[in-house]
């Protein structure tokens, strides 16, 4: 009974802590036509084509031919890289 209780309180920990911790953000500057984010969060953001991409993070960038993310990738900008493609939203990795 007493393992039954520690392996139950084992997973709810597990469960609770894997629920507390955030998405990490992109740790430095991304330009995305001219405009700086410092540290973005991951996640779809909205964009007008063409696309001119300054990756000065530590994280991928993905550009996609539709908005939220649809269609398919144009261009994935490595960390450090800058490009120019067509899109209409961006995924920060």
């Amino acid at each position: 009974m007493r393992r039954r209780i520690a392996v139950a309180g084992m997973l709810a920990a597990a469960g609770a802590l894997a629920l507390a911790v955030p998405a990490q953000a992109a740790t430095g500057v991304l330009v995305v036509n001219g405009l700086p984010q410092k540290d973005p969060a991951p996640g779809c953001y909205p964009t007008i084509s063409p696309v001119i991409v300054e990756n000065l993070t530590d994280a991928t960038v993905d550009v996609y031919s539709a908005p939220n993310c649809g269609g398919v990738v144009t261009r994935s900008v490595a960390a450090g890289m800058s490009a120019a493609t067509l899109g209409f939203s961006y995924l920060v990795h």
